[in-house]
């Protein structure tokens, strides 16, 4: 199966990889955004979960080859690189963050769909399914997983180039040619220092500028109360969630008593006003939750305070140096500051709808 990409260019699958592609579980993921409702402020990123699939799966065949594995573990990592995000239910990320409690991440979600159903019996003729979910938590796995891994590398640079934005870019081949396997997993030589560092500083301005923008956050705050109301009057099954795409989780919201307002505010584009932010500190998700409940209860309108649930993970980048594998963050100033960076941008956000926000905003402030 040849297939024509937008950031690879042509990626040639094998005989087995492409009977997964046409399995309706991996298809589905046509139908899954890859960056959620994002495209209420970025009207391109309407790309979804399988061509980033497909591009991880190349990436990860590339960077197998690079570090030396024999072609039956490529093989394999390329697979398991290509099914990563097989159990993303509706809304990626963002569903996952309502849903997750009850089903558990996709990466459960997923190696139960490797192991078991259509993809499990696909796979089964050449591999035992468990050995390609196990790849996951090897040092193989690194080269899907880690800080330069196919994924990241992939969803950055896919992202910065469907929301038009120039933070994401990033050379892909500098790093790629740099990489090494050790015992640890995968780590990059210092030759590629100058370009990891370049892909963390792309990665965090697209959790600043894009991932976390203002009016994403609203947005996607808004979508988690049209998901739990759904599930609080029972119209749908949290797993549901993780087996429907995103056109058929708007038709279920729309159903829902409490969830309807917010599913229709999000398919008209009227979304909720920043009313005031907050400094993180002394906040959690549970907090906020509470506290908007008790202002939108004293004041009689819907207030939603949103807690900022970044997914900017610790970096843990490994480097091969001359004195032994060393964590990039002692190496590099520059990636050392990126996370209290990150952590001084994130804000509480005190949410209304526009009108609440012109009549009630002094009133909402002073509560606080």
């Amino acid at each position: 199966m040849m297939i024509r990409d937008e950031v690879h260019g042509t990626i040639e699958f094998s005989e087995l990889e492409g009977r997964v592609i046409d399995s309706s579980c991996f298809q589905r993921l046509r139908r899954i955004k890859q960056m959620s409702i994002t495209n209420l402020v970025y009207p391109c990123a309407n790309h979804t979960r399988f061509e980033h699939s497909l591009g991880t799966a190349h990436l990860s065949g590339v960077i197998a080859e690079r570090t030396g594995l024999e072609e039956e573990d490529s093989a394999k990592v390329r697979l398991y690189g290509l099914l990563h995000d097989i159990g993303h239910g509706a809304f990626s990320h963002e569903g996952e963050d309502v849903i997750g409690k009850y089903t558990g991440g996709h990466e459960a979600v997923g190696r139960r769909r490797i192991c078991k159903g259509e993809i499990a019996e696909i796979i089964s003729e050449n591999y035992h399914p468990k050995e390609i979910a196990d790849i996951e938590k090897s040092r193989y796995g690194s080269i899907i997983t880690s800080d330069l891994g196919s994924d990241r590398m992939d969803y950055l640079k896919r992202d910065a180039l469907n929301t038009g934005v120039a933070y994401g870019i990033i050379d892909i081949d500098r790093i790629v040619h740099t990489l090494t396997m050790e015992n640890e997993g995968l780590c990059i030589t210092k030759g590629g220092l100058e370009a990891a560092e370049y892909l963390l500083i792309a990665r965090f301005m697209m959790f600043s500028a894009v991932y976390l923008h203002k009016t994403v956050r609203i947005a996607t705050a808004m979508l988690y109360r049209a998901m739990e109301g759904a599930i609080e009057d029972g119209v749908v099954e949290p797993k549901d969630f993780s087996e429907i795409d995103d056109d058929a989780a708007f038709t279920v919201m729309l159903r829902s008593k409490k969830g309807k307002s917010y599913a229709e505010a999000l398919l008209k584009r009227k979304l909720y006003k920043e009313v005031f932010s907050l400094p993180k500190e002394g906040w959690s998700i549970k907090k906020a939750e509470e506290q908007s409940k008790k202002i939108s209860q004293k004041l009689g309108k819907d207030i939603i305070i949103d807690y900022p649930r970044g997914f900017f993970k610790p970096i843990s980048l490994k480097v091969k140096t001359d004195e032994g594998i060393r964590q990039i963050t002692s190496l590099s100033r520059l990636v050392h500051s990126l996370r209290e960076s990150e952590e001084e941008r994130l804000k509480v956000l005190v949410l209304a709808d526009e009108k609440t926000r012109e009549n009630s905003g002094d009133k909402i402030r002073g509560l606080f």
